[in-house]
């Protein structure tokens, strides 16, 4: 059996990579030769502005900006209602005005208590309660019963006021605890 040959012709050319590499240099050349052309003109405008005398005044159909809101605002003044209940923060030092109506809230109306956590087992609780002690917290167990059995509830507190509320519940946070605001009436 004859075996047949074929002979493979040699491209006659330059390889592939030589023709890429030509083509991004004439583009290249192209892009630099556009961009010199486009900063000429961009001079010859620059210096053709500051060849223009300037005016001193300004042309009659220009005049200076108008701000209007100022007149919009005052004609469209809205009317706040009065509160239902009001109140009257008043800073260290300062006193409302003795003829006016106004209730001032006072400090010994509510008391806020954070409860910790709750437990079943009595034990468990004056646990926690001990580790909230070294935490620097006023803390007490308090029990309470009802249709599913005695819970013991871990109660740190009283405070009277919110940013004392604010660091005893990051200090919860620190032993990963997450508290419940609770609000009572103050005991006289």
């Amino acid at each position: 059996m004859a075996r047949r040959t074929t002979r493979r012709s040699q491209p006659s050319g330059k390889p592939a990579w030589v023709w890429f590499v030509l083509g991004n240099f004439v583009g290249g050349f192209a892009v630099f030769v556009f961009l010199l052309n486009d900063i000429k003109t961009g001079q010859l405008q620059a210096a053709k502005r500051t060849e223009k005398p300037v005016a001193d005044k300004p042309a009659p159909g220009e005049s200076k900006p108008r701000f209007d809101f100022y007149k919009l605002l005052e004609e469209n003044e809205v009317k706040v209602p009065e509160p239902k209940n009001p109140q009257v923060r008043v800073r260290d030092g300062d006193k409302p005005a003795e003829d006016s109506p106004v209730k001032t809230e006072s400090k010994s109306d509510l008391v806020y208590i954070l409860q910790a956590a709750s437990f079943r087992d009595k034990a468990e609780a004056e646990r926690l309660r001990a580790q909230l002690m070294l935490a620097n917290l006023d803390v007490k167990v308090e029990s309470a019963t009802d249709n599913r059995g005695t819970w013991h509830r871990v109660l740190v507190g009283p405070y009277t006021n919110r940013s004392k509320v604010a660091k005893a519940r990051s200090v919860l946070a620190e032993h990963r605890l997450m508290p419940l605001v609770l609000k009572r009436p103050a005991q006289g």
